[in-house]
Protein backbone atom coordinates (compact mmCIF):
# COMPACT_ATOMS: atom_id res chain seq x y z
CA UNK A 1 0.00 0.00 0.00
CA UNK A 2 1.30 3.44 -0.91
CA UNK A 3 -0.38 5.94 1.41
CA UNK A 4 0.24 9.65 1.01
CA UNK A 5 0.48 11.13 4.48
CA UNK A 6 -2.23 13.74 4.10
CA UNK A 7 -5.32 14.49 6.10
CA UNK A 8 -8.61 13.05 4.88
CA UNK A 9 -12.16 13.44 6.23
CA UNK A 10 -13.26 10.11 4.80
CA UNK A 11 -14.30 7.73 7.62
CA UNK A 12 -13.04 4.66 5.73
CA UNK A 13 -9.46 6.06 5.91
CA UNK A 14 -9.55 6.50 9.68
CA UNK A 15 -7.82 4.42 12.33
CA UNK A 16 -6.73 4.80 15.98
CA UNK A 17 -3.59 6.87 16.59
CA UNK A 18 -0.40 4.83 17.00
CA UNK A 19 2.69 6.18 18.73
CA UNK A 20 4.97 7.61 16.06
CA UNK A 21 2.22 8.82 13.69
CA UNK A 22 2.61 12.42 12.51
CA UNK A 23 0.64 14.68 14.84
CA UNK A 24 -0.71 16.66 11.88
CA UNK A 25 -2.75 13.61 10.80
CA UNK A 26 -4.79 13.61 14.02
CA UNK A 27 -8.44 14.60 13.59
CA UNK A 28 -8.67 17.14 16.42
CA UNK A 29 -12.39 17.73 15.85
CA UNK A 30 -13.03 14.03 16.37
CA UNK A 31 -10.83 14.15 19.48
CA UNK A 32 -12.92 17.00 20.87
CA UNK A 33 -16.10 14.99 20.36
CA UNK A 34 -14.94 11.54 21.49
CA UNK A 35 -11.78 12.12 23.55
CA UNK A 36 -10.08 9.57 21.29
CA UNK A 37 -7.11 10.15 19.00
CA UNK A 38 -8.12 9.31 15.42
CA UNK A 39 -5.77 9.42 12.44
CA UNK A 40 -7.13 10.02 8.93
CA UNK A 41 -4.98 9.39 5.87
CA UNK A 42 -5.59 10.19 2.21
CA UNK A 43 -4.74 7.38 -0.20
CA UNK A 44 -4.15 9.08 -3.56
CA UNK A 45 -1.64 6.74 -5.19
CA UNK A 46 -1.99 3.06 -5.97
CA UNK A 47 0.57 0.27 -5.75
CA UNK A 48 -0.83 -1.35 -8.90
CA UNK A 49 -3.28 -0.61 -11.70
CA UNK A 50 -5.66 -3.57 -11.92
CA UNK A 51 -8.31 -4.42 -14.52
CA UNK A 52 -11.12 -6.92 -13.93
CA UNK A 53 -12.79 -7.99 -17.17
CA UNK A 54 -16.22 -9.68 -17.03
CA UNK A 55 -17.71 -11.36 -20.10
CA UNK A 56 -21.28 -10.12 -20.48
CA UNK A 57 -22.28 -12.00 -23.60
CA UNK A 58 -25.42 -14.10 -23.98
CA UNK A 59 -23.98 -17.42 -22.82
CA UNK A 60 -23.34 -15.99 -19.33
CA UNK A 61 -27.10 -15.46 -18.89
CA UNK A 62 -27.66 -19.21 -18.43
CA UNK A 63 -29.56 -20.79 -16.75
CA UNK A 64 -32.70 -18.70 -16.91
CA UNK A 65 -35.62 -19.43 -14.63
CA UNK A 66 -37.57 -20.77 -17.59
CA UNK A 67 -34.70 -23.15 -18.42
CA UNK A 68 -34.62 -24.45 -14.85
CA UNK A 69 -38.34 -25.04 -14.94
CA UNK A 70 -38.14 -26.72 -18.33
CA UNK A 71 -35.43 -29.10 -17.12
CA UNK A 72 -37.26 -29.83 -13.89
CA UNK A 73 -34.45 -28.46 -11.69
CA UNK A 74 -35.88 -27.55 -8.31
CA UNK A 75 -32.63 -26.35 -6.73
CA UNK A 76 -31.42 -22.79 -6.98
CA UNK A 77 -28.90 -22.11 -9.74
CA UNK A 78 -27.84 -18.50 -10.27
CA UNK A 79 -26.89 -17.34 -13.73
CA UNK A 80 -23.22 -17.46 -14.59
CA UNK A 81 -23.09 -13.68 -14.99
CA UNK A 82 -24.10 -13.31 -11.34
CA UNK A 83 -21.30 -15.65 -10.25
CA UNK A 84 -18.82 -13.70 -12.40
CA UNK A 85 -19.86 -10.31 -11.02
CA UNK A 86 -19.78 -11.55 -7.41
CA UNK A 87 -16.19 -12.69 -7.93
CA UNK A 88 -15.31 -9.46 -9.74
CA UNK A 89 -16.62 -7.33 -6.87
CA UNK A 90 -14.77 -9.45 -4.33
CA UNK A 91 -11.50 -9.02 -6.25
CA UNK A 92 -12.13 -5.28 -6.62
CA UNK A 93 -12.76 -4.91 -2.89
CA UNK A 94 -9.55 -6.73 -1.96
CA UNK A 95 -7.41 -4.76 -4.42
CA UNK A 96 -8.82 -1.41 -3.29
CA UNK A 97 -8.30 -2.37 0.35
CA UNK A 98 -4.55 -2.74 -0.20
CA UNK A 99 -4.33 0.48 -2.19
CA UNK A 100 -4.54 -0.66 -5.81
CA UNK A 101 -6.46 1.23 -8.49
CA UNK A 102 -9.24 -0.89 -10.03
CA UNK A 103 -11.15 -0.78 -13.30
CA UNK A 104 -14.04 -3.21 -13.97
CA UNK A 105 -14.94 -3.71 -17.62
CA UNK A 106 -17.63 -5.63 -19.51
CA UNK A 107 -16.93 -7.62 -22.68
CA UNK A 108 -19.68 -6.76 -25.16
CA UNK A 109 -21.22 -8.86 -27.97
CA UNK A 110 -18.31 -7.98 -30.28
CA UNK A 111 -15.76 -9.25 -27.80
CA UNK A 112 -14.53 -5.73 -26.94
CA UNK A 113 -14.19 -4.01 -23.58
CA UNK A 114 -16.06 -0.81 -24.40
CA UNK A 115 -17.60 0.11 -21.02
CA UNK A 116 -16.00 0.33 -17.58
CA UNK A 117 -16.75 1.23 -13.97
CA UNK A 118 -13.96 2.63 -11.77
CA UNK A 119 -14.67 2.24 -8.04
CA UNK A 120 -12.70 4.66 -5.88
CA UNK A 121 -12.85 2.83 -2.56
CA UNK A 122 -13.91 -0.44 -0.90
CA UNK A 123 -17.08 1.39 0.17
CA UNK A 124 -17.97 1.98 -3.49
CA UNK A 125 -17.72 -1.76 -4.10
CA UNK A 126 -19.88 -2.62 -1.09
CA UNK A 127 -22.51 -0.14 -2.23
CA UNK A 128 -22.44 -1.67 -5.70
CA UNK A 129 -22.81 -5.17 -4.26
CA UNK A 130 -25.92 -4.19 -2.32
CA UNK A 131 -27.27 -2.50 -5.45
CA UNK A 132 -26.68 -5.70 -7.44
CA UNK A 133 -28.37 -7.86 -4.82
CA UNK A 134 -31.40 -5.58 -4.80
CA UNK A 135 -31.65 -5.45 -8.58
CA UNK A 136 -30.36 -7.56 -11.46
CA UNK A 137 -26.57 -8.14 -11.17
CA UNK A 138 -25.71 -7.47 -14.79
CA UNK A 139 -28.03 -4.50 -15.33
CA UNK A 140 -27.16 -2.91 -11.97
CA UNK A 141 -23.43 -2.84 -12.68
CA UNK A 142 -23.91 -1.86 -16.32
CA UNK A 143 -25.98 1.18 -15.30
CA UNK A 144 -22.89 2.68 -13.62
CA UNK A 145 -20.51 2.03 -16.51
CA UNK A 146 -19.22 4.59 -18.98
CA UNK A 147 -17.77 4.27 -22.48
CA UNK A 148 -14.00 3.89 -22.72
CA UNK A 149 -11.09 3.22 -25.05
CA UNK A 150 -9.78 0.23 -23.11
CA UNK A 151 -6.13 -0.72 -23.60
CA UNK A 152 -4.67 -3.81 -21.86
CA UNK A 153 -1.17 -2.33 -21.82
CA UNK A 154 -2.26 0.25 -19.25
CA UNK A 155 -2.62 -2.28 -16.42
CA UNK A 156 -0.16 -4.13 -14.19
CA UNK A 157 -2.47 -7.12 -13.87
CA UNK A 158 -5.75 -8.28 -15.40
CA UNK A 159 -8.41 -10.70 -14.21
CA UNK A 160 -10.51 -12.23 -17.01
CA UNK A 161 -13.84 -13.84 -16.06
CA UNK A 162 -15.80 -15.75 -18.73
CA UNK A 163 -17.43 -19.06 -19.60
CA UNK A 164 -15.53 -19.02 -22.95
CA UNK A 165 -18.48 -20.28 -24.97
CA UNK A 166 -18.52 -17.42 -27.47
CA UNK A 167 -16.50 -17.94 -30.63
CA UNK A 168 -14.27 -14.98 -29.78
CA UNK A 169 -13.82 -15.82 -26.11
CA UNK A 170 -10.12 -16.73 -26.36
CA UNK A 171 -8.82 -13.28 -27.30
CA UNK A 172 -5.58 -12.69 -29.13
CA UNK A 173 -5.28 -9.59 -26.98
CA UNK A 174 -4.07 -11.83 -24.14
CA UNK A 175 -0.60 -11.68 -25.67
CA UNK A 176 -0.38 -8.02 -24.61
CA UNK A 177 -1.69 -8.48 -21.07
CA UNK A 178 0.61 -8.42 -18.05
CA UNK A 179 -0.23 -10.51 -14.99
CA UNK A 180 -3.12 -12.42 -16.59
CA UNK A 181 -5.34 -14.44 -14.24
CA UNK A 182 -8.33 -16.26 -15.75
CA UNK A 183 -11.40 -17.48 -13.85
CA UNK A 184 -13.40 -19.92 -15.98
CA UNK A 185 -17.06 -19.52 -14.98
CA UNK A 186 -19.37 -22.55 -14.94
CA UNK A 187 -22.82 -23.24 -13.59
CA UNK A 188 -22.97 -26.32 -11.38
CA UNK A 189 -25.53 -27.62 -13.90
CA UNK A 190 -22.74 -27.66 -16.48
CA UNK A 191 -20.29 -29.37 -14.14
CA UNK A 192 -22.43 -32.48 -13.68
CA UNK A 193 -25.01 -34.54 -15.53
CA UNK A 194 -26.72 -35.91 -12.41
CA UNK A 195 -29.67 -33.55 -12.78
CA UNK A 196 -30.43 -34.76 -16.31
CA UNK A 197 -33.15 -37.28 -17.11
CA UNK A 198 -34.53 -38.95 -20.22
CA UNK A 199 -36.77 -36.12 -21.47
CA UNK A 200 -34.18 -33.45 -20.69
CA UNK A 201 -32.02 -31.96 -23.42
CA UNK A 202 -29.15 -29.54 -22.98
CA UNK A 203 -28.72 -28.46 -26.59
CA UNK A 204 -31.39 -26.40 -28.29
CA UNK A 205 -32.99 -28.01 -31.33
CA UNK A 206 -34.28 -24.62 -32.53
CA UNK A 207 -30.72 -23.50 -33.19
CA UNK A 208 -29.95 -26.51 -35.35
CA UNK A 209 -27.67 -28.17 -32.80
CA UNK A 210 -27.51 -31.89 -32.17
CA UNK A 211 -29.64 -33.01 -29.25
CA UNK A 212 -28.37 -35.42 -26.59
CA UNK A 213 -30.86 -36.93 -24.17
CA UNK A 214 -29.92 -36.70 -20.52
CA UNK A 215 -29.78 -40.45 -19.88
CA UNK A 216 -27.61 -40.95 -22.99
CA UNK A 217 -25.17 -38.33 -21.71
CA UNK A 218 -24.82 -40.15 -18.40
CA UNK A 219 -24.64 -43.65 -19.84
CA UNK A 220 -21.91 -42.85 -22.37
CA UNK A 221 -20.10 -40.42 -20.07
CA UNK A 222 -20.20 -38.00 -22.98
CA UNK A 223 -20.95 -34.96 -20.91
CA UNK A 224 -17.98 -35.21 -18.53
CA UNK A 225 -15.63 -35.67 -21.50
CA UNK A 226 -17.03 -32.58 -23.24
CA UNK A 227 -16.62 -30.51 -20.08
CA UNK A 228 -13.05 -31.71 -19.53
CA UNK A 229 -12.11 -30.92 -23.15
CA UNK A 230 -13.64 -27.48 -22.68
CA UNK A 231 -11.63 -26.80 -19.52
CA UNK A 232 -8.42 -28.11 -21.05
CA UNK A 233 -8.75 -25.97 -24.17
CA UNK A 234 -9.16 -22.77 -22.17
CA UNK A 235 -6.48 -23.71 -19.66
CA UNK A 236 -3.97 -24.41 -22.44
CA UNK A 237 -4.74 -21.06 -24.06
CA UNK A 238 -4.20 -19.27 -20.75
CA UNK A 239 -0.92 -21.11 -20.12
CA UNK A 240 0.34 -20.21 -23.60
CA UNK A 241 -0.36 -16.57 -22.76
CA UNK A 242 1.66 -16.86 -19.55
CA UNK A 243 -1.38 -16.61 -17.27
CA UNK A 244 -2.86 -18.64 -14.42
CA UNK A 245 -6.21 -20.46 -14.58
CA UNK A 246 -8.98 -21.61 -12.27
CA UNK A 247 -12.39 -23.12 -13.09
CA UNK A 248 -15.21 -22.28 -10.66
CA UNK A 249 -18.96 -22.65 -10.43
CA UNK A 250 -21.58 -21.32 -8.04
CA UNK A 251 -20.86 -24.20 -5.63
CA UNK A 252 -17.10 -23.69 -5.47
CA UNK A 253 -15.95 -23.42 -1.86
CA UNK A 254 -14.67 -20.01 -0.84
CA UNK A 255 -11.67 -21.68 0.82
CA UNK A 256 -10.63 -23.34 -2.45
CA UNK A 257 -10.84 -20.04 -4.32
CA UNK A 258 -8.91 -18.21 -1.61
CA UNK A 259 -6.20 -20.90 -1.62
CA UNK A 260 -5.81 -20.46 -5.39
CA UNK A 261 -5.47 -16.71 -4.92
CA UNK A 262 -2.75 -17.12 -2.32
CA UNK A 263 -0.75 -19.89 -4.02
CA UNK A 264 -1.03 -19.15 -7.74
CA UNK A 265 -2.93 -16.01 -8.74
CA UNK A 266 -1.10 -13.43 -6.60
CA UNK A 267 2.27 -12.86 -8.25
Amino acid sequence: MMNLRRVSRSPENSRPYVHGDPVRLIDWKAYARTDELIVREQRDEASANVCIVVDKRETLNWPTRSALKEHGVAENAPQKIETAIRIALYLAYEHLTIGDAVTIGFVDHRGDVSRVWIPRSPTDVLDMYHHCVKYDFSEALDSFMVATNWAPSGFNSTWWLSDFLSSTSLPEIWANIRGLSVVHIFSWLESTSTWMDGPTTYRDEARGRKIYLGDQLRAADVWSNVIEDWRSKVQKSVKNAGGVYLAVDDRTKVGDFFNWLMTEAIR
